[in-house]
């Protein structure tokens, strides 16, 4: 970065950061401001800035050091500066695998048309399996719709004879998400018995494919989506998280949730059009879909997150958090459920900040509320809503 003779690396490792993942254009740290021990803090090292996908703090070098220490990025600077030259930081640290890290290099993101055409070839050669269709018409789709949507399970064998039939008829596969080259220089996609599921198409508002989510079969250190991305392997890419638009671009009233396969399972109970970003805190690719909307006929927006939004906060005992929670007996309220809904609130604050700089206008949508303005914990997504609605109405 000009200007400075560090760069967030430095910062990182003076901090004593835990690296869970690095490559050569970014690392995963645990975040130091919301205490998760994943890796959820993305740092990129080519911008120099944080961001945590969990609590959302972000910013640059000097705002990475200065919140933990309370000082301006002044003195942050100041501190840096005298710190690396006593050389007051670890240099031990290792990015945890049980083998010796090896530099990783990524791919350029592909074209849309090229991602659009390759996933579409995808497709055509995969399947899916009785068990999957029957998840989803349990959800209230029909076989018709699960086709025009092209849900497919994610194979568990003959991979790399799937990838090279993409390339023997002329597919791109560099610079697609979830395509990389294996340790032999051989093209492969991330397709692995931890992440068999439902490959849930990300569409843009344009009906292209962008990328895919995966349903999991079994939920992976308590996520049940996943992006099929290949930004940690060689010559890989990450997916970027795009947005998933379903219904008419032309609607003035359209609905915004998380999830893909959850927002189209609502579009075809309702009719509306929605709006689908991965998670809550996953708002950055939103602002131009709504400039693009907005630009036609959106003139309302409503805000359709799952209800855990107004979960109820106070300690009943029953989490998995409970026994390393320190605040006994269980009449406190839960730091663990506050602290989630204060996530979800913030990132609700956040899309009413873009929809009232673009003058859209926007509220909430909320069901299964008790007297109290409350969740009452049963009826949780808009999808869940609607699908009751139908079937109760």
């Amino acid at each position: 970065m000009s200007g400075f003779s560090y760069d967030i690396t430095d910062v990182v490792h003076l901090l004593q950061l835990r690296v869970r993942h690095k490559n050569s254009s970014s690392m995963d740290v645990n975040c130091p401001f919301c205490g998760e021990t994943k890796g959820k803090m993305n740092v990129n090292l080519q911008k120099n800035v944080f961001r945590c996908n969990r609590c959302d703090a972000s910013g640059g070098m000097l705002e990475l050091y200065g919140r933990l220490h309370g000082v301006s990025s002044a003195e942050a600077n100041r501190q840096i500066r005298e710190a690396l030259g006593k050389g007051e930081y670890r240099t031990d640290y290792q990015v945890v695998h049980k083998e010796e890290p090896v530099e990783i290099f990524n791919a350029e993101l592909a074209d849309a048309d090229v991602i659009d055409r390759t996933y579409q070839e995808m497709l055509s050669l995969l399947t899916l399996n009785d068990k999957h269709q029957e998840d989803l018409k349990k959800r209230g789709l029909t076989k018709e719709q699960i086709e025009i949507q092209r849900y497919r399970s994610v194979p568990l064998f003959g991979i790399k004879n799937m990838v090279q039939k993409l390339l023997e008829s002329g597919q791109t596969v560099k610079g697609v998400p979830g395509f990389y080259e294996d340790q032999d220089g051989k093209w492969t996609i991330n397709f692995t018995s931890k992440n068999s599921g439902i490959l849930i198409p990300i569409r843009s508002m344009e009906g292209k494919i962008q990328g895919f989510q995966i349903r999991l079969d079994q939920v992976m250190k308590g996520r049940k989506y996943i992006w099929l991305s290949s930004v940690k392997f060689q010559n890989g890419v990450s997916s970027g998280s795009p947005v998933h638009v379903i219904g008419s671009l032309d609607a003035e009233q359209i609905y915004l949730t998380e999830g893909a396969l959850k927002g189209t399972i609502a579009h075809y109970l309702s009719g509306d059009t929605f709006i689908c970003v991965a998670g809550v805190n996953q708002y950055r690719n939103l602002k131009p879909v709504l400039e693009t909307l907005k630009s036609r006929h959106l003139q309302h927006l409503y805000e359709a997150y799952d209800m855990d939004k107004k979960m109820k906060v106070y300690c009943d005992g029953d989490s998995e958090k409970c026994d390393a929670c320190q605040r006994k007996p269980a009449t406190f309220y839960c730091p663990h459920k506050m602290q989630k809904r204060q996530i979800l609130q913030n990132a609700c604050r956040k899309v009413y900040e873009i929809c009232s700089g673009l003058s859209i206008s926007m509220s909430r949508m909320v069901w299964d509320m008790d007297s109290y303005g409350e969740w009452n914990g049963q009826i949780k997504g808009i999808d869940d809503y609607y699908y009751v609605l139908k079937n109760t109405g």
